[in-house]
């Protein structure tokens, strides 16, 4: 019990009073066990007193001496011991504590009569003193196991009241989050409740309703009892028209097939264009492939001969330039052998004037310088054959350059003359190919787009009539069901119900037919089409044989196209007069309303004049006053 108190002290305190004691006070408690346990003279009357001090000071060392090893609980997640090692624990320390304490009570049991007896002569031995000691040692140390046990118990008291904390705060929320759902449900609760009400309302509305519509539908009874008699009439009518329907469905079926026939025709016819088409596709291919070629080697032999046209124009120019300088060389060379030859006659000249004035001269003198003048005449002979020579031989070089410069422009005329006239001619075939290639381009961009149109025509028709055709099987299939689900019913509400039905089955089948002839005649036309274009692109093969559609058009046809309830039988009496004034009036509203549904232009023009035709008669039975005309009293 004093264990589990110290546990309630401790676990009322935070964990700074968990700090480990001093070993002062640890001494001093043990000291005084010791002191306490060895004591030998205790009174009898104070052996309760002594238990109650060991308990005491148990309970002190269990609340003031944690274990040595154990840290202060400081961190709040420490490990928490699981209840059955903390009931274990417990459990172990009390039986110890309890062994201790009756142990202590029969040594002081014990003790007392011994000393009673021989109270001079009882000395305690070292035996059972060490005995002693060593059981409180080990006191001690369960003691101190228990301590840490306790301490991990209350550090998981400690961490389960922050848990329980956490659950606190978390309950709070979930109470406040409850609070505003619960908030939230009233005000959609008292939504509910007002949309309830107003639901009541409507339902009382409904009821006001139900009652008129209670009126209504006895009125309809009335007008249903009315028209029973003309049911009869009708179901007669009716089977004419089925007749008359079998008919058409066998002449569209017929015309469905005819078209089908042309549709596969139109398809071959398509198919061989195609493949001519892609014959034609590869033998251009193959055309274009050879031009490209021709193109390019007659592009490289251009290149080719531009190029040689500037070589040989550059040759030109040099020649000419040769030309220029041998001209320039010969002219030169002449007026140095003009001037040579001058300056020869002059030197002759005064050599002659010298010989002719030493031969007037005298004798000896003569004689001497004869021999001289004779060998400088023989020198300036000789040099004037050598100059000669030079000369001759000058003028043979400007001979042979001249006629090698006339050679050589007469070969550049030539050559430039040759290669003009290859580069027109090569220009010429360039634009020829050109213009052929322009050509073959359109017209295969024409081809193209033929086609394209001949197979958007093809995908456009052959869709239209599938989806015909598909109407038509439905409407068939439709027009079969209702013949094979047909039940006789004595129930007036049928009875006005299919009336009903047959009106408007009657008004659709002619509307419907009315659609399928304009259908008809645009399909007709769009065959025609396709044919002249298959034609032409044919070069004049005679296509496939048109189909007379109007020949299936008849007068026939065109009475099955507006059905009346009443039949065109001539009755005698007023009767048939009646009976015929009504199909006239009947077959007019149906063409009436057939008109309106086509053109729904019309139905608002209707509705407006009606409309602004009410209006005016309300504002002229409104505003309109009639005239009074006072009398006089004389009667003027």
């Amino acid at each position: 019990m004093s264990s589990e108190a110290s546990r309630g002290v401790s676990s009322a305190k935070t964990p700074t009073g968990f700090i480990r004691p001093k070993k002062s006070d640890l001494d001093v408690n043990d000291d005084m066990l010791f002191d306490f346990l060895n004591s030998s003279d205790t009174p009898v009357g104070n052996r309760r007193d002594s238990k109650r001090e060991i308990k005491v000071t148990v309970t002190e060392t269990l609340s003031l001496t944690p274990p040595p090893l154990v840290a202060p609980l400081t961190v709040p997640s420490a490990p928490s011991t699981p209840p059955s090692t903390r009931g274990v624990s417990r459990a172990s320390s009390l039986s110890s504590l309890s062994a201790l304490s009756n142990k202590t009570s029969e040594e002081s049991s014990a003790k007392e009569p011994g000393q009673e007896q021989s109270h001079p002569e009882a000395i305690p031995s070292e035996e059972p003193q060490s005995h002693v000691l060593s059981s409180l040692r080990l006191e001690n140390q369960l003691l101190h196991s228990e301590v840490a046990s306790l301490n991990q118990e209350m550090a998981s008291v400690i961490q389960r009241a922050k848990d329980l904390q956490d659950e606190l705060n978390q309950s709070r929320l979930r109470a406040d989050k409850w609070n505003s759902e619960h908030s939230v449900t009233d005000r959609n609760l008292r939504e509910l409740r007002s949309q309830v009400d107003d639901l009541k309302e409507a339902l009382s509305a409904k009821d006001g309703q139900l009652a008129v519509l209670k009126i209504r539908l006895d009125e309809a009874d009335q007008l249903l009892k009315c028209r029973n008699v003309a049911l009869e009439e009708a179901q007669k009518e009716k089977s004419q028209i089925m007749q008359d329907h079998t008919e058409g469905s066998s002449m569209h079926s017929q015309a469905l097939e005819t078209m089908q026939d042309r549709l596969r025709e139109t398809e071959l016819s398509l198919r061989r264009e195609q493949e001519s088409y892609r014959q034609m596709q590869s033998e251009y291919s193959a055309r274009l492939s050879k031009l490209e070629t021709e193109r390019q080697t007659l592009a490289e032999t251009v290149t080719a001969s531009e190029r040689r046209t500037s070589e040989e124009k550059l040759r030109i120019d040099d020649f000419q330039q040769q030309l220029k300088s041998a001209k320039a060389e010969s002219e030169t060379a002449k007026q140095e052998l003009q001037e040579y030859k001058q300056k020869a006659a002059r030197i002759l000249q005064s050599k002659e004037k010298l010989i002719s004035s030493l031969k007037e001269g005298s004798g000896l003198d003569t004689l001497d310088g004869s021999g001289t003048m004779t060998l400088e005449l023989e020198e300036l002979r000789h040099e004037k054959e050598m100059q000669r020579e030079e000369i001759q031989k000058l003028q043979g070089q400007v001979l042979t350059l001249r006629t090698e410069v006339q050679d050589l422009e007469n070969q550049a005329m030539a050559e430039a003359e040759t290669w003009r006239e290859q580069q027109v001619h090569l220009q010429e075939q360039q634009t020829a190919q050109t213009r052929v290639k322009q050509e073959l381009e359109a017209e295969v961009e024409r081809y193209k787009q033929e086609v394209q149109y001949l197979e958007e025509e093809q995908h456009r028709v052959k869709s239209s009539l599938q989806s015909r055709i598909k109407d038509r099987e439905d409407e068939i299939q439709k027009l079969r069901n209702q013949l094979t689900n047909k039940t006789i019913s004595n129930s007036q509400t049928e009875l006005e119900n299919r009336l009903h039905q047959l009106t408007e089955t009657l008004i659709q089948k002619q509307t419907m037919l009315e659609a399928i002839g304009t259908e008809k005649n645009s399909l007709v036309f769009q065959l025609e089409r396709l044919e002249q274009q298959l034609k032409a692109a044919q070069g004049g093969q005679s296509g496939a044989a048109s189909i007379n559609m109007n020949a299936l058009e008849g007068p026939s046809a065109r009475q099955r196209s507006t059905p009346v309830l009443f039949g065109d039988q001539d009755s005698p009496g007023v009767y048939g007069k009646v009976r015929k004034a009504a199909s006239t009036i009947d077959r007019f509203s149906i063409r009436l309303g057939i008109f309106l549904r086509r053109y729904p232009m019309a139905r608002v023009f209707v509705i407006l004049y009606m409309a602004a035709l009410h209006l005016w008669v309300m504002i002229v039975l409104l505003t309109y006053s009639p005239e009074m005309h006072h009398s006089l009293p004389d009667g003027q």
